[in-house]
């Protein structure tokens, strides 16, 4: 029997164009590997010697540079024509290079139908073995879940294959990547393609190793990170990876109701409870029953509910507020707290909440090359993007976005966003690259010059001392732990002037009598608590 040979590269367009050559020709065999511009050489080599007299071969690309395709117009020589006449190189119509390197060696161009925005309004080509948006944000969704699981592409690409070459999507199935087409792609991007993973992991790759594990055992999970860290992003790996990942995913953030209402939204309420309670409503709790509930900024919910939450984790019954009848819900609990805010979490709660506890990655943690990679994910994500400019209206076509990749990689570039701390972390970044794309602004520029992240009066120091703060203000449950802890009363004050002296830049970035008198202290105190943590005494800031 003939055999199909297809290369693909990790993208939704080539994988959606190799399932429709797939269903074209079902009376072939399919083999499948995973391609990437720098090995196309490789690749072409590899596939000239796997083909037998009738086997056809297919590459799909999105683009190669110049070197790379020198390298393999030097791969082509060596491959008799009878074999290259019979591969078929399928391209992005906004890679014209490509298709000219491809008619210029010989092998047949196939301009991929499939690079297109997935939108509710994009239309399969008319014919039968074409792939539909339900299919193509299922493709997409799967590819994903490559990247966070750091599997090799090739053997999902073999699994995704021969699903849909041989049948139709399944009800949950289609759920998870209609989900995923909603949310659009998740934050905790900057993760690497497998074989670098296995040789030099970074803080992302470690992240998602770890999510992945935890995601399965169906653990309760605390996520504890910095504002903009993708704790949320996280939650739904979480979900998306264990039992319970076709079932329901409810979300919500504790910061924005209070008393009453915040019970009612996760508990429910019965008719009656409260003035505007004009009929019976159920709760997250019910709602997600048997899936998973994602509680953001759990320390914000009230003490009270705090209690009622707890007791829910011992043993699966609540009431709805205003009711008696005893209810029981199986809901696994995904929550997330900012550190220095776990000071206002009970702790018996704490224990519940956290059989597992995961920490997100502040971006001046991570490696410079690490940054720039994040940086040209969220650059990617506004591909197909609607802009209007003065020639009218247009998209952010792959050209465009490609362009503006190579711009991030240039080392003064890569050198600037390294450099700088990003204290909003992933959001301040996307806004950085939206303006980037979208408006022309030199975001490099407008960065701190290169070395910002080293002086002794960076956010570093304010961490080092927010850890004190936390360590004298985390509750106590008996006096033994005042003992054990070594916890006095005389060291809070100088414990919160260091911390405040660090958020306004340092020692050497403060007035230490203007600040003397804002505090309420005089300026001998404010001297000493500071002499404190050098230990020097006497000494003039």
């Amino acid at each position: 029997m003939a055999t199909l040979h297809l290369h693909c590269d990790l993208r939704e367009p080539s994988l959606s164009r190799a399932v429709h050559e797939a269903r074209r020709l079902r009376s072939h065999d399919v083999q499948i590997t995973h391609i990437r511009s720098r090995t196309l050489a490789e690749n072409l080599l590899h596939l000239a010697e796997s083909m037998e007299r009738r086997d056809a071969g297919m590459i799909f690309l999105l683009h190669a540079r110049q070197k790379q395709r020198d390298e393999a117009a030097e791969a082509l020589a060596r491959i008799p024509g009878s074999i290259a006449s019979r591969i078929t190189v399928s391209c992005s119509p906004y890679s014209p290079g490509m298709r000219k390197w491809v008619e210029q060696h010989g092998l047949a161009y196939d301009e991929n139908i499939y690079e297109a925005p997935r939108k509710r309004d994009w239309k399969p080509p008319t014919n039968p073995s074409a792939v539909t948006l339900a299919e193509r944000n299922w493709i997409q969704y799967r590819l994903m879940r490559v990247l966070i699981a750091g599997k090799n592409p090739a053997d999902s690409y073999a699994d995704i294959v021969e699903t849909l070459r041989n049948g139709t999507l399944s009800s949950a199935q289609r759920q998870r990547g209609e989900h995923f087409f909603e949310h659009g792609e998740p934050d905790m991007a900057g993760g690497q393609y497998a074989e670098e993973r296995r040789k030099a992991p970074n803080a992302i790759d470690l992240l998602r190793e770890r999510a992945v594990q935890v995601g399965r055992s169906g653990l309760n999970t605390l996520i504890v990170g910095e504002t903009g860290t993708g704790k949320e992003s996280l939650a739904w790996y979480l979900h998306d990876f264990s039992l319970r990942g076709d079932k329901p995913l409810l979300a919500l953030n504790c910061a924005f109701f209070e008393g009453e209402r915040l019970e009612s939204e996760l508990f429910g309420h019965e008719q009656g409870a409260f003035t505007d309670a004009k009929k019976a409503k159920k709760g997250l709790v019910e709602e997600a029953h048997c899936g998973t509930l994602f509680l953001d900024e759990l320390p914000e919910m009230a003490p009270r509910v705090q209690a009622k939450l707890l007791r829910f984790l011992q043993d699966g019954s609540y009431t709805r507020l205003g009711g008696t009848k005893r209810m029981r819900a199986d809901v696994r609990i995904i929550s997330a707290a900012q550190p220095e805010r776990l000071v206002s979490l009970r702790r018996d709660l704490y224990y519940r909440v956290a059989d597992v506890e995961l920490h997100t990655v502040p971006l001046r943690e991570m490696a410079g090359r690490d940054v720039v990679n994040i940086a040209c994910n969220l650059a990617y994500r506004l591909m197909w993007q609607p802009v209007i400019s003065a020639r009218g209206e247009s998209v952010m076509t792959p050209d465009i976005i490609r362009k503006t990749w190579e711009r991030l990689a240039l080392p003064r570039n890569a050198e600037a966003l390294a450099a700088y701390d990003w204290p909003g972390n992933m959001r301040e970044l996307s806004n950085a690259v939206k303006r980037l794309v979208l408006l022309g602004d030199d975001i490099f520029g407008e960065l701190p010059v290169a070395g910002g992240r080293q002086g002794a009066n960076t956010p570093q120091a304010l961490r080092i001392l927010d850890q004190e703060l936390k360590r004298l203000l985390t509750p106590v449950t008996c006096l033994d732990d005042l003992e054990q802890r070594s916890l006095s009363l005389k060291e809070l004050p100088g414990a919160y002037i260091r911390h405040i002296v660090a958020s306004l830049g340092g020692r050497d970035a403060i007035q230490p009598t203007k600040l003397a008198e804002a505090l309420g202290c005089s300026y001998n105190t404010l001297v000493s608590h500071l002499d404190h943590t050098t230990g020097k005494k006497n000494r003039e800031p």
